[in-house]
């Protein structure tokens, strides 16, 4: 297969080297940090290779790049030319990565190890053990070999869960090659790139390699986003408040606060209590989310962010009016803060009625009462899905009913997901924010 590849990537070689060269001059000037890279990869490495990224980082980062690529390789088994696994070229990389501030790694299509997670957790333990002050990023799966799509879509779902607890950030290959709103948890089977035809060899219709041009502009963009992100956190930390239901019970579990205070700079609260209302009382700290506010008002004061994740338990006579009532309480507090709203995104089949209302209320008033809207429906069934009509019943991607004796459904639960969605989102102008 790789003649092919070659063969396609020559063609059009010059006009990839004109757009690189041009590319450079275009990017911010990086040569007094002299950042190093190392990019550790199976088959897509040597297409990024041939498309000259080690060159695009190099113009970005200001200091030396090296791609490291085994077609046919996987975390523990050997590829070609080299006939080492990556474990094994972390071993004889070792002095390399050493000195390299951005670390990309580019596996997983390749299905050889007995657990994916395990050898995922190893590699990043040893890649750490060297270099435990670089960035990490992780490329997703793009591939679309029909026969392979559904184990790749599962390792996609691994690639993004574990993102939080190894410390890295996804890179999206499929989301590249199929735009924005394609779904790398769902990858479609047998689906051509577009403009191109089924790649042989590989068992069924559908994609391996190509579109490395727009993957490379991927991770050039994510290292963009990632500087000016620290830019922005040296420039002033933000303080963030989430304040919800016991959904946000489960973003702390997952550790959310401190991701924030990773992205944002500055310290980070969230306030849950299971089973509570904008002006009922959960069971846990027994306050309901308005009490919350009033105990919470001298934290809430210096908040440049705030998450509301409220609405699941159906306890308001009137949602809206409620939802009006704390809006005021909380602006009243922080008016310059920028607001988020968490819609609904549990399925039990007896309240998903319900649900669909209160989240076309949580769209409908958003420009009104001044707030973003954050998906937590659509991140967890994709980007297609519509919160404001919730399936009855449906379970989580790889989930089963998680409340014993209710109805087929799901209220907890994806709770990495959710937190991936809200740090994207109060990611995205957070140096807008007012100080």
């Amino acid at each position: 297969m790789l003649p092919k590849l070659i063969r396609n990537l020559v063609l059009g070689g010059l006009a990839l080297c004109q757009f690189a060269t041009a590319l450079a001059s275009e990017l911010p000037l990086a040569a007094a940090s002299g950042r190093s890279s190392y990019v550790l990869a199976d088959s897509i490495g040597l297409g990024l290779q041939l498309d000259k990224l080690e060159a695009r980082l190099q113009a970005r980062l200001g200091g030396p790049s090296l791609i490291n690529y085994g077609a046919g390789r996987s975390i523990t088994h050997a590829g070609s030319p080299q006939d080492k696994s990556a474990l094994a070229s972390v071993a004889a990389d070792r002095e390399v990565i050493a000195k390299a501030s951005v670390i990309i790694i580019i596996l997983g299509m390749e299905q050889r190890e007995a657990s994916f997670a395990d050898s995922q957790q190893e590699l990043m333990r040893e890649l750490k053990s060297i270099a435990p002050q670089a960035s990490y990023y992780w490329v997703d799966i793009g591939a679309t070999i029909s026969v392979h799509a559904a184990n790749w879509s599962a390792r996609n779902k691994i690639i993004y869960d574990n993102a939080g607890r190894l410390g890295y950030s996804v890179v999206s290959r499929y989301k590249a090659i199929f735009g924005a709103d394609a779904d790398p948890l769902n990858i479609q089977p047998g689906q051509n790139f577009p403009g191109w035809s089924t790649e042989a060899g590989f068992g069924g219709p559908g994609n391996v390699h190509g579109f490395d041009a727009e993957l490379s502009l991927a991770i050039v963009a994510a290292l963009d986003a990632a500087d000016a992100q620290a830019a922005c956190r040296r420039a002033a930390s933000r303080r963030s408040y989430v304040l919800g239901d016991s959904i946000a019970y489960g973003l702390q579990m997952d550790g959310l606060a401190l991701k924030l205070q990773e992205r944002l700079g500055g310290a980070s609260i969230i306030n849950y209590d299971g089973g509570r209302s904008i002006n009922h009382r959960g069971g846990q700290i027994e306050k309901s989310a308005l009490e919350s506010v009033e105990i919470d008002r001298e934290f809430i004061a210096g908040a440049h962010v705030v998450v509301i994740v409220l609405g699941t338990n159906q306890l308001e006579p009137s949602f809206a009016q409620s939802q009006r009532q704390l809006l005021q309480a909380l602006k009243a507090i922080a008016p310059h803060a920028r607001y988020y709203w968490v819609d609904i995104g549990a399925t039990l089949a007896a309240q998903v009625e319900g649900w669909s209302a209160r989240n076309k209320i949580i769209y409908d008033n958003a420009a009104e009462m001044g707030y973003s809207v954050i998906s937590r429906y659509k991140a967890i069934f994709g980007p297609r899905a519509d919160p404001l009509r919730i399936v009855a019943g449906q379970d989580f991607p790889a989930s089963t009913a998680d409340l014993v004796g209710w109805p087929p459904d799901n209220i907890h639960g994806a709770y990495g997901a959710l937190s991936r969605a809200i740090l994207e989102a109060v990611s995205s102008g957070s140096c807008a924010v007012a100080n």
